[in-house]
């Protein structure tokens, strides 16, 4: 008999892995189509800056060989390199945890989940780590490496709300237990919406919502739950006046006041523009600074504008087959843990990828929720990965996967299958 705490890697969801790989692949394409432009632009302005201090030392011969440089230089790929090394760390990260054994990472969640509120709460400090963009300070800069720590933080909160939602699922069903829960996934919620980021942290108390409704708790709490949080976002959008603009700015246009915002007007051009099958990648027009955060939050925009109808409805139908697979691997689960588990990530990924969605297509406000594994960025795309690779341990950890014991039986069974060149079931 095999040592539970023990994996067999044949047995992972191959559907899955390929599914995210394509995404990954697919993401690495648009974002440099999308970026190639303000990527030329942003390297010609670094030369420039560069000139301009090297003149103002004294140094005439150096800014005269930058300004010329500026002049020729071609920065397209400026972006995508760095998405290239981000998308090579969570891949060596992916890898890493689908090959450790699920209940270790779930034995340490206090420790992550403590850490995870460690680094959110750095970001209300002074500290020189701490790195502002657009009068946010949501990211950390730490080895050289720049991160948003919610990212890391909603998997801490899946990884102990997994673990101990079991461990006292019986206590669940008293309320004063239950409080405690619902403890944890405020103060997360509270320290990511005080970033003011309020989309990150209502998407973090939805999949903390499904996850306890996964673990059983009763529909009464959950309503009451629900009902508590939606009076407290009312209340907190009282405190932040651009939050509630944004929102009235998306209701005018449906009640026939006023037009849609700059950008999501922007998006929508971005699908009309695309048709059916698309403009084909790298003849994006909307690159061309037209939409903002075009290789970003707004990437599903230019798959509609590069790809067309039938390649926004072809990503979605490969979200349709993660969530599918992740449902899968849940149902499979050796245990309890890795049921909670495996539903938690899958929930996550799936939201975030709907929620993306709906913005683009001015379904909901705009909320700067990123697409999994296909906009730019380097710490959503990095525990994305992560979590997928929980997700294929799980999967290789099933008992009702087929016993694969090693690679030649593995081959062996591959090559008895159709189209491999060596099955005979055609006969």
């Amino acid at each position: 008999m095999r040592d539970r705490n023990k994996i067999n890697v044949l047995q992972i969801d191959l559907v899955l892995l390929f599914c995210v790989l394509f995404l990954v692949v697919l993401g690495a394409a648009i974002v440099y189509s999308a970026s190639s432009f303000k990527a030329d632009n942003v390297v010609r302005q670094q030369l420039l800056k560069r000139a301009e201090a090297a003149e103002q030392a004294g140094d005439g011969e150096r800014a005269t060989e930058l300004r010329e440089r500026a002049q020729t230089v071609d920065g397209s790929a400026y972006f995508i390199q760095k998405q290239g090394a981000k998308i090579l760390i969570g891949l060596a990260l992916m890898l890493i945890t689908a090959c450790v054994h699920y209940e270790r990472w779930l034995g340490l969640s206090p420790l992550i989940f403590l850490a995870s509120l460690l680094f959110l709460l750095l970001l209300f400090t002074n500290l020189p780590i701490v790195v502002s963009r657009d009068a946010a300070s949501r990211w950390l800069r730490l080895f050289g490496f720049t991160f948003q720590p919610s990212d890391f933080a909603r998997y801490a909160l899946i990884l102990v709300l997994a673990r101990f939602t079991y461990e006292y699922r019986d206590e669940l069903k008293n309320w004063q237990s239950y409080l405690l829960f619902l403890g944890l996934v405020f103060v997360v919620v509270c320290l990511v919406a005080f970033e003011k980021d309020m989309g990150t942290a209502v998407l973090i108390a939805m999949i903390a919502f499904c996850m306890l409704f996964f673990a059983g708790v009763k529909l009464g709490y959950l309503f009451l739950t629900g009902m508590t949080f939606f009076g407290v976002a009312l209340i907190y959008l009282q405190f932040n006046s651009y939050m509630i603009e944004r929102v009235i700015s998306y209701l005018k246009p449906l009640f026939g006041v006023g037009e849609a915002s700059f950008q999501i007007r922007q998006s929508l051009i971005s699908f009309a523009l695309g048709g059916p099958v698309g403009v084909g990648i790298g003849n994006s027009v909307q690159k061309y600074e037209f939409l903002p955060e075009a290789y970003k939050d707004m990437i599903f925009s230019v798959i509609g504008e590069e790809l067309g109808l039938f390649g926004t409805l072809g990503v979605m139908a490969i979200f349709a087959i993660i969530l599918f697979r992740g449902v899968r691997i849940a149902r499979n689960a050796p245990n309890e843990y890795g049921r909670l588990l495996a539903a938690g990530i899958t929930a996550c990924i799936i939201l975030y990828a709907l929620i993306n969605a709906a913005v683009t297509l001015a379904l909901v406000p705009t909320t700067g929720i990123p697409m999994p594994f296909i906009s730019y960025g380097g710490s959503a795309l990095v525990s994305h990965l992560f979590g997928i690779g929980m997700l294929l341990n799980i999967s290789a950890s099933s008992a009702k996967q087929p016993a694969y014991e090693n690679a030649q039986t593995y081959l062996g069974r591959v090559k008895t299958m159709p189209f491999f060149g060596t099955s005979r079931t055609h006969r």
